[in-house]
């Protein structure tokens, strides 16, 4: 008798629960993606290690009405067998992937794993449509960001644990052109009543407009209000991104050409750099920036020969800082700020720093040849080669004082400016509508310039070598 009333129970909540979502309009989502990992990195010293990753969604989309819309995603990120959430893989150190910044997998194999807790809000917002009654669609709350490909805003999609912000976004599009701005709280450390000191703000301007020589042009200023290591009378770095990407299709070539200029306060970068910048104070904020980055990529699909393959040719130069930029009291270095790294500078991951501290600062050219072949129906082959280089000269006085102050580089070690080479090979399989097998090989040829800014005063180092395999299934 009890358990039939409690069954009884269980049926009604089950049906008001489904008449709710129905009356709301919720729809459900998710994904599952677990991958292994192979990785055996560039120092001779240390042995290959293996693990598995997992990522594991469950989206809730609620429609209220025609104008508001609640997204909720859950997401549990995490290494099989660790408890450690700073496990092997964290992102930013040198020779991993941008990968899940740890994460709670099934606990240790000598104790019980039932106290673990390792379900968090990846994205959680409100969007209001017509906003205030104007065109302009609001986003609020926890989210993804991406803009232009995902060049200087991304949502490092590869990693398990993916990048999120906590933003404000408003949305304008009418005919051929969108108007956006984003408000992004990037750190929040004042106590309610306070200063905004120690916090992190980040404002974002982007424009852009249809049918601009076969494609789009787009317009990008960011404006980065940083007081993190500041006290409450004034501000260590005020920053500005500006700049512009057009991407379309001319004459059957795909292409890209894209640059952008930073300014404004460097702040403690350049106070820790050991760049020897004139005038440089512990905070840095004598020192401006003045840094860029260029980038263009032309491509072309042969549909009528076999395998129907793809070619891109493909070169980024981030600025880096050297001798005359110090001289001037100036700081160099690019900042590449939320970009998706992993999509751009070679999947082994070598160069993810936004700040330029994975080149010492000497800035980064990437040179590629990006192929794409289809082999057979549901089967895509693909093959990339990197050489990489710094954009300082390092072998002329263009970084003599750099390279004086380095404590990773000999006085006597004369330096080139090749960092190396990279060959990334993808296989991806579409399994059915909902999950695609893929799996990759990457080798990193490594050189003495590589090995001294990466391990630290050896002439020599181990290439480096990542494999790995991945089941994506969406639902």
């Amino acid at each position: 008798m009890k358990r039939n009333f409690f069954l009884a129970i269980a049926v009604a909540v089950f049906m008001l629960g489904s008449e709710l979502a129905w009356a709301a309009d919720v729809t459900f989502s998710g994904q599952f993606r677990p991958r292994y990992n192979i990785d055996n990195d560039h120092n001779a010293d240390t042995n290959q290690s293996a693990f598995f990753d997992t990522r594991v969604r469950l989206n809730a989309k609620a429609k209220a009405n025609a104008n508001t819309e609640v997204f909720l995603q859950f997401q549990s990120v995490g290494t099989w067998g660790s408890t450690n959430l700073n496990s092997s893989n964290t992102p930013g150190s040198v020779g991993t992937r941008e990968s899940t910044g740890g994460g709670v997998g099934t606990g240790d194999a000598a104790e019980a794993s039932d106290l673990l807790n390792d379900v968090g809000f990846h994205q959680a917002y409100l969007t209001l449509k017509n906003f205030g009654g104007y065109a302009v669609d609001a986003k609020i709350g926890r989210q993804e960001i991406v803009i232009d490909g995902h060049r200087l805003f991304g949502h490092t999609g590869w990693t398990q644990g993916a990048e999120t912000k906590d933003a404000i976004r408003l949305n304008h599009a009418a005919g051929n052109h969108t108007v956006n701005y984003s408000y992004i709280m990037g750190d929040e450390n004042s106590a309610i009543g306070n200063s905004n000191s120690a916090d992190y703000q980040v404002h974002v301007l982007h424009v852009q407009t249809q049918g601009v020589m076969g494609g789009a042009l787009s317009g990008l200023f960011t404006a980065t209000h940083d007081d993190v290591s500041d006290n409450s009378t004034n501000d260590v770095e005020n920053w500005y991104t500006v700049g512009a990407r057009q991407k379309g299709k001319l004459g059957g070539l795909d292409y890209r050409v894209e640059f952008y200029h930073q300014f404004g306060d460097a702040g403690g970068v350049a106070a820790t750099c050991a760049c020897g910048v004139t005038g440089v104070t512990g905070n840095g904020d004598s020192v401006d920036r003045d840094a860029q980055m260029f980038g263009i990529r032309v491509g072309k699909t042969f549909k009528n020969a076999a395998f129907s393959p793809t070619v891109t040719l493909w070169y980024d130069n981030l600025s880096g800082h050297d001798d005359d930029d110090g001289t001037g009291g100036d700081f160099g270095a690019f900042d590449t700020m939320y970009d998706t790294g992993h999509k751009f500078y070679g999947f082994q991951d070598f160069y993810l720093a936004r700040n330029g501290s994975a080149t010492n600062f000497y800035g980064l050219q990437d040179i590629a040849v990006k192929t794409k072949w289809k082999i057979k129906p549901g089967y895509t082959f693909k093959a990339d080669f990197h050489a990489f280089m710094t954009s300082t000269e390092l072998d002329s006085g263009d970084s003599d004082v750099m390279r004086d102050n380095d404590a990773e580089i000999p006085a006597d070690n004369a330096l080139d400016d090749s960092l190396g080479q990279e060959i990334d090979l993808t296989l991806v399989h579409k399994y059915d509508s909902n999950t695609t097998i893929s799996a990759g090989y990457s080798h990193y040829f490594t050189n003495q310039t590589f090995a001294q800014l990466n391990v630290g005063n050896v002439v020599e180092s181990d290439g480096s070598d990542w494999a790995y395999i991945q089941i994506d299934t969406k639902f």
